[in-house]
């Protein structure tokens, strides 16, 4: 026999909302994370990706909601 739990469509959509929220964090830590390590790249990495060091700087000084 299945089992199942009702769940009202508030419930739901605050689990969503939840859910959505938390990959939002995630995304900005994770931008947060790589505009830090861009910074902290030495000229052979910057010219091996083909930007220069004020190009890093300006990208890492962006804020970590900004894309």
């Amino acid at each position: 026999m299945i089992r199942t739990i009702p769940i009202t469509i508030r419930e739901f959509d605050l689990a969503k909302g939840l859910m959505d929220a938390a990959k939002t964090l995630y995304r900005w830590q994770t931008r947060a994370e790589q505009r830090h390590h861009l910074d902290n790249l030495d000229r052979h990495a910057l010219n091996d990706i083909g930007i220069t060091r004020q190009e890093a700087r300006t990208e890492a000084r962006k804020p970590f909601f900004w894309t």
